[in-house]
């Protein structure tokens, strides 16, 4: 007897079918630790102009590679593959992305609702960013200001999810918290953004030679926002190529930076990281200082030795900051000055592409005045109609004045004598 023929989809739910022990294989195998692995990550580097991002990246990514690479303009893609933890057949993948150019082009990154730091990157999200210390005034200006666009941007993209009724803003506070904190006294105090962040102070071999109280200031202002923030601080130098006598060193800052990388990027916030270069907070060598492991007591405060809100700390050391390093304000003038235009480099200029772009802008150009004279021409339109209206309705108004006029009852005669009634002979 013939098997009865099987209903659509039945064959997919029949004990030892190919289908269903097909079914059957992808659920074991994400039921395996790390095997649904953390989704992509998403890594960006930021900070200010020349402040060696292009090179960061490029020593990061190939550490034995010391090359100096073209100066980025605009944002600039590419991604990183590293074999999964539990299984070394699938990669996990970075896409890292540079952000470069102009203030101006940066807030337009930043402020995308695509390109960072979105609902579908913060839980794997690291940001770096870059500070140059052969310009010790753009040092703090700089930091401070991408570590508030961080900031902005987390509010938006958490707000989010919060609308929903999500919890994973909270979620990943408590992650960075639990995992970065949990045993410092001010974990309570610290900002947990929830992401993975980095402060790279790079180009320390054109600093190490300023006197000692100039790098104390500076390595104390960097600890004190970094810890404030929850973000991991290292020096870097050398990444041209090793500094006179301090190549051992240089190679020893580029491997801790690369290997807190691969964590953060790889790992993730799920671990806390462990690094072979111990922590160095004496401000005569090279600063690294991991998340979680600083204090503002052990930091200290210009005035109030460790006592008052963070906010009034950031304050002090700002102020003592703007006197060490003349030049605070003008750069961040400069930072915040708007109309910096995005700039070409003459090696990626093409005439053709450059001519098309041109008519394309002209052509928008003239719609938006075609756009704006339909709506002058709307607004005119509107208003004659509406004096047409009130015209009109006056004209009325007066007629029916006149109308009632010539029905009013008729006046007394001058000597006294009653208005004659009309004769109603003609009704008869």
């Amino acid at each position: 007897m013939a098997a009865p023929a099987m209903l659509p989809g039945q064959a997919i739910k029949t004990p030892g079918s190919i289908w269903a022990k097909a079914i059957e294989h992808a659920n074991e195998e994400r039921k395996k630790p790390g095997a649904d692995g953390r989704g992509d990550a998403f890594c960006y580097f930021v900070g200010s102009r020349a402040a060696g991002k292009s090179t960061l990246l490029n020593r990061f990514l190939y550490p034995t590679r010391a090359e100096v690479p073209k100066p980025s303009e605009g944002i600039e893609y590419t991604y990183a593959r590293k074999p999964a933890a539990f299984d070394h057949e699938k990669k996990d993948l970075a896409h890292i992305w540079e952000v470069g150019g102009s203030q101006e082009f940066a807030e337009e990154i930043v402020n995308s609702d695509q390109l960072f730091l979105t609902a579908k990157q913060v839980t794997t999200a690291v940001v770096v960013i870059v500070v140059d210390l052969s310009d010790p005034a753009s040092v703090l200006p700089t930091l401070m200001y991408w570590v508030e666009q961080v900031k902005k941007k987390l509010g938006s993209t958490y707000e989010k999810f919060e609308k929903k009724g999500l919890q994973l803003p909270e979620q990943l506070r408590q992650r960075a918290k639990s995992k970065l904190y949990s045993a410092n006294e001010d974990k309570d105090t610290v900002y947990h953004s929830g992401i993975s962040l980095v402060i790279a102070a790079t180009k320390y071999d054109a600093f190490k030679n300023q006197d000692p109280e100039v790098k104390k200031v500076m390595s104390r202002v960097l600890r004190y926002v970094a810890h404030a923030h929850g973000a991991f601080l290292c020096y870097l130098s050398g990444l041209h190529g090793a500094s006179e006598g301090s190549g051992a060193e240089d190679a020893a800052l580029l491997d801790n930076f690369t290997r807190l990388m691969n964590h953060l990027i790889f790992t993730g916030l799920e671990k806390k990281p462990v690094l072979k270069m111990q922590p160095q907070v004496d401000h005569t060598a090279p600063i690294m200082v991991p998340a979680g492991f600083d204090t503002f007591k052990s930091v200290g405060r210009p005035r109030s030795q460790g006592e008052g809100t963070v906010a009034g700390g950031l304050a002090e050391w700002r102020e003592l900051y703007e006197k060490m390093f003349p030049g605070v304000r003008e750069k961040e003038a400069k930072m915040s000055a708007k109309g910096a235009k995005f700039v070409i480099p003459d090696q990626y200029k093409e005439e053709e592409v450059d001519a098309v772009r041109q008519r394309k802008l002209t052509d928008l150009d003239n719609f938006r005045k075609e756009q704006a004279a339909a709506v002058e021409a709307a607004k005119k339109k509107a208003l004659m109609a509406k004096a047409q209206q009130a015209e009109a309705a006056a004209k009325k108004k007066a007629g029916a004045a006149a109308a009632g006029g010539a029905k009013a009852p008729a006046k007394a005669s001058p000597n006294g004598t009653p208005p004659r009634r009309p004769s109603n002979a003609g009704a008869q």
